[in-house]
């Protein structure tokens, strides 16, 4: 059998585990004969002396100078980027990765795996749930991988009931029971974003301090560096970690949009409100988790209880989000992607620190621990550790799927073993008696980084041209269904290997981007790639698997970020699947910059030309077909549109407008090139949220009464809820003077903020606010009457099934939402009518921001994971990402524009759920997800599948992509939606602001009233309510003609 097209340990080097006093697994009981090289017996004459110096200070005296002579060595990296690819034997790995890739479809480090259940998480709500169960089951080891990780997290809402699912509180359990956790989370530039994972480093290793359960169980690696005195010569300025994936025992794998940080918790109806008169212990978003990134940037993180926005005054931006819950073979890939990073990290930045162990893996050990960048110091500075501890074939992340599928091929072992070397090698590799101080018995011609003296022959050279690497064009094929190529990309595969069309795809320096462009070359991006898996009996078959869905891992990887060669499968992969769509292809992402060939510098990314030649196909054979596209109206960054400080804001919109409609080099151009209407195929869209601020007159009149505002309580409220975590580590930044806040400063912080959260409840009475308000049911007393009750959000009430905002309750009004009337005058009641027009000042709105990174094409394939649309995320040696392709081999049987069709049954049911979602054809959810199946982790026997509401009124009018009256409803309810937050709210951007002079009339005077609140104060209120109640679902027209006569960014 093989992994990834490479040999599997073989049966002697299992017999014989790897650990600190044997790194090669030499069987020193065998009495094998002194056979070193006559060299090196003339350099070593006494071995046995050599031996006995080991255990005295001159030995360690000689070892410390060799850490530091390789330590300043590393400076010359600087002058030399490719240094970590110019030796023989780098090259050799590199030449083995890329073989291994060219093999796979898309290029990718991974093979296409069948026999996966893979569960769909729609918004953070379902998915933070089922990871806190997920979490909560594991026994063996989880690996997290994060842009931002907050442990103060809460998995499982509101907070004041579930305190024990923090996330911290979790992996702390975790650990005590005995679980290693490893954690890699991207270091930040610090002058740029504010997710301080030095805060997340230490919150998360104090957990378990020494003498405790846990003690050493949680590691935390921050990566990279950006200055050239913290890691001697490896640095990377522009760059991040952005992949959000989890793994748990190598038996389930979490990987999407989602990290597990502040800001991402949210339900289906998106609330902005988290405004409580009932009592502040209903809040949903505690401290820095409420956050409009719109208004205001996470402001001191690591300080998790601050909180400058106030939530009397302004709602929160909502999020939209997506990921998949994996059982199945991907997992291997997944885990492997993570050992391979943390090997990187370790290698770069901790290889001289004796707290990060050197993991190995088996099916990747020996000849191919290269492939994972384990490397063999001669004197090395940790353990190795092979994953997972228990045998893999017992693992339902064995790459060679499940025992009965297993069985079903006639295959009755996989690694030879049963696994008893592997957990030797894994959990006990130190001596009990080992006093630190040990070190391998490396041969003496391998070095401080592992090379032997001859391979110093080659040198370390400045950086080399790509040839030298050998690599070589993918297997190629081409379809008569593509479109009519460049003569060079008509190169039949008889014709031999040629060299990559773009000789500098490795490197950190920018200006090195490409010589032809750094996508990889135009032709490239045209190809497609085999399909590695033929299975005529999948379906068949599927019965002996955990589920039914071919899947494969697809990355952003590169030198900076893993030590390899360029791999940019995820941009092969998306190019590939939207140029062969024949219905429809539908995405969602957080931006949308894309090229659609070689002359839209300096965007380079193909997914764009992609699209055009799709919808040009489609033109001219005459087909329906249609792309539509979600994206957020505006990025997720602070600040209004017409300062000079948003520049780069307004920079990203120019360059989506460009990449969508605006020039030759547009996709709206190259199909209008093409003698077709664009707007025949190309639709994009938005979605936005509104709600009501439940800041009542009675609430009000309490902060009047106490004397303490809203935010104090809101702030006192998340310390009661959060005070037992960590208030900052030693060293922390969270703190002033480097340590963390002492016991004693972290009491009185809390009696502080309960005194004032006293007094502010003790005022109720004086306020008219009734003690007896209903909490459950999220009403809240007013001090009018106390059978009136308003409702904390009404945000669900863009949702399927539930009131419309006019006939909701509030101060003056009555149950059902109409007037308190003067009986004796026979007309709304005077005060009662102040009492209404007051809530005018608390109608909110803000963009429904989409982080999601997802595609899905003809209802039968779908990628989702970390890669947003730009340069950033697809080309590889930038950001670094993880996304998986996933095609169900289960069908559903359905129509495409009325015509019967075989769907996959993944992608079509996760469309549906989705675009119900956005339609408002779904129900509001509760908080409690504990009985949701949806929020729950994937079974291995199959059970608690997503429910879709299959079969009822709205799934079956949703289940035709291409149908007239779905698109009917689609369109009209955006245009319907656009109208009304244009009308009450002016939400920027508008296709009616076309110049800066029009933007300052639609938005008034800079300052001149609250962002997302109400534009016009003198409307009467009950006309506000009756045209929220048009609103319907989330779905908003993008305005493709925002600021389309102004030069939106400078030029260059």
């Amino acid at each position: 059998m093989v992994l990834g097209r490479t040999s599997h340990v073989k049966p002697e080097e299992q017999d014989t585990p790897v650990t600190r006093d044997n790194p090669h697994g030499v069987n020193k009981e065998s009495h094998v004969p002194d056979n070193r090289s006559f060299k090196d017996k003339l350099r070593h004459p006494f071995p046995e002396l050599r031996e006995k110096l080991k255990d005295t200070h001159l030995y360690d005296a000689k070892v410390g100078a060799i850490h530091l002579k390789h330590r300043i060595g590393k400076f010359q990296n600087l002058v030399n980027t490719n240094h970590r690819h110019d030796e023989e034997h780098e090259k050799a790995t590199d030449t083995k990765r890329t073989k291994i890739a060219e093999g796979h479809r898309f290029q990718s480090f991974a093979p296409e795996r069948a026999g996966n259940n893979i569960k769909f998480y729609v918004d953070g709500r379902d998915y933070f749930h089922a990871v806190s169960v997920a979490l909560e089951r594991a026994q063996e080891v989880i690996y997290i991988e994060d842009w931002w990780l907050s442990p103060e997290l809460f998995l499982r809402r509101p907070p004041f009931e579930h305190r024990e699912w923090r996330l911290d509180k979790v992996l702390k359990r975790a650990a005590e029971r005995g679980v290693k956790i490893y954690v890699i989370v991207y270091k930040e530039v610090e002058a740029a974003i504010t997710c301080n994972s030095l805060h997340t480093k230490h919150a998360l290793e104090a957990l378990c301090p020494e003498g405790t359960p846990g003690y050493k169980n949680i590691v935390c690696m921050r990566h990279p560096d950006h200055n050239v005195f913290e890691n001697a010569g490896d640095m990377t300025f522009y760059w991040a970690h952005h992949e959000k994936f989890i793994v748990i025992d190598y038996n389930l794998a979490f990987i999407g949009g989602l990290d597990l940080c502040f800001g991402r918790w949210d339900s289906k109806q998106h609330p902005l409100s988290d405004v409580h008169p009932a009592g502040v212990q209903n809040e949903m978003f505690p401290g820095q988790d409420f956050n409009n990134n719109r208004i205001m940037d996470f402001q001191s993180v690591d300080d998790w209880k601050s909180n400058e926005l106030s939530k009397a005054d302004y709602g929160r931006m909502p999020w939209h989000d997506t990921a998949m819950g994996v059982i199945g073979p991907c997992i291997y890939d997944i885990a492997e992607h993570f050992v391979l990073r943390w090997n990187f990290c370790k290698r770069d930045k901790y290889k001289r620190d004796e707290r990060y162990d050197w993991l190995t893996l088996t099916g990747r050990n020996r000849e191919d621990e290269d492939l994972i960048g384990v490397q063999r110091p001669k004197h090395p500075v940790g353990d190795y550790v092979n994953h997972p501890y228990t045998p893999l074939q017992n693992k339902t992340g064995n790459p060679f799927g499940s025992p009965a599928d297993r069985a079903r091929r006639g295959q009755t072992q996989d690694f030879v073993g049963d696994g008893t070397t592997q957990a030797t090698a894994g959990a006990n590799t130190a001596d009990p008696d080992d006093d630190g101080d040990v070190f391998h018995d490396a041969y003496e011609e391998i070095d401080e980084h592992g090379y032997r003296h001859d391979q110093h022959a080659h040198g370390h050279g400045f950086a080399k041209d790509m040839r030298e690497h050998g690599i070589h064009r993918p297997h190629l094929r081409t379809e008569k269904t593509l479109p009519e190529l460049p003569g060079d990309a008509r190169q039949s595969e008889s014709s031999g290997p040629s060299r990559q069309e773009n000789d500098h795809m490795t490197g950190n320096n920018p200006e090195k981007e490409g010589t032809v462009t750094a996508s990889g070359g135009i032709a490239e991006k045209r190809r497609g790639y085999e399909s590695n898996v033929i299975d005529d009996n999948a379906r068949e078959h599927a019965q002996h698997q955990y589920g039914t869905v071919k899947a494969q891992i697809v990355r952003s990887s590169a030198d900076w970020s893993s030590g390899i060669l360029t791999e940019q499968s995820i941009q092969n992969a998306y190019c590939q699947v939207i140029r062969e769509a024949k219905h429809f292809v539908y995405i969602e992402n957080q931006f949308f910059i894309t090229a659609t060939g070689e002359n839209r510098a300096p965007v380079h990314n193909q997914i764009g030309g992609a699209i055009a030649d799709a919808c040009i196909r489609a033109g001219k054979e005459g087909r329906k077909f249609r792309v539509i596209i979600v994206i957020p109206s505006i990025p997720g960054f602070a600040g209004d549109l017409r300062d000079s400080a948003a520049l780069g804001t307004r920079a990203i919109m120019d360059y989506q407008y460009k990449s969508i409609n605006r020039g030759d080099e547009s996709i709206y151009g190259k199909i209008k090139a093409a003698g077709l209407d664009p707007t025949q195929f190309i639709f994009v869209f938005n979605l936005r949220s509104y709600d009501r601020l439940n800041k009542t007159p009675a609430l009000q009149a309490q902060e009047e009464k106490s004397g303490v505002k809203y935010q104090e309580v809101q702030r006192a409220q998340a310390e009661e809820v959060m005070a037992s975590g960590v208030h900052g580590a030693d060293g922390d930044s969270s703190s002033s003077d480097g340590q963390g806040d002492s016991d004693s400063d972290a009491e009185e912080a809390q009696a502080t903020a309960a005194a004032r959260k006293r007094k502010f409840e003790r005022s109720r009475g004086d306020a008219g606010l009734d003690a007896g308000a209903d909490d459950k049911t999220g009403r809240s007393g007013q001090g009018r009457d106390p059978q009136v009750r308003s409702v904390d959000s009404i945000a669900k009430d863009a949702l399927l099934n539930e009131p419309k905002p006019s006939e909701e309750p509030y101060a003056g009004r009555k149950l059902d939402g109409t007037p308190i009337m003067d009986n004796q005058l026979g007309q709304p009641d005077s005060e009662a009518e102040k009492l209404r027009e007051q809530e005018k000042e608390n109608f909110v709105q803000e963009e429904l921001y989409i982080h999601g990174k997802l595609c899905i094409v003809d209802d039968r394939i779908a990628i989702c994971g970390s890669s947003n649309i730009n340069d950033r995320s697809q080309l590889g040696f930038h950001d670094s990402e993880l996304a998986i392709v996933m095609e169900d081999t289960l069908p559903l049987e359905t129509t495409m524009n009325g015509n019967p069709y075989e769907a996959g049954h993944h992608a079509a049911t996760l469309r549906r759920t989705l675009w119900r979602e956005h339609l408002g054809l779904l129900p509001a959810q509760p908080n409690d997800a504990s009985e949701d199946v949806n929020a729950q982790p994937p079974n291995i026997d199959g059970s608690g599948q997503n429910d879709y509401m299959a079969g009822d009124e709205w799934d079956k009018f949703v289940s035709d992509p291409l149908n007239d009256e779905l698109w009917e409803m689609w369109t009209t309810r955006a245009t319907v939606n656009t109208g009304v937050f244009r009308h009450l709210f002016h939400a920027d951007p508008d296709d009616n602001v076309k110049t800066f002079e029009e933007y300052d009339a639609f938005l008034g005077a800079k300052g001149s009233r609250k962002m997302g609140h109400l534009f016009d104060m003198y409307q009467p209120v009950e006309v506000v309510r009756q045209e929220l109640d048009k609103i319907k679902g989330h779905l908003v027209w993008m305005p493709l003609d925002f600021l389309c006569n102004a030069e939106m960014a400078e030029k260059g």
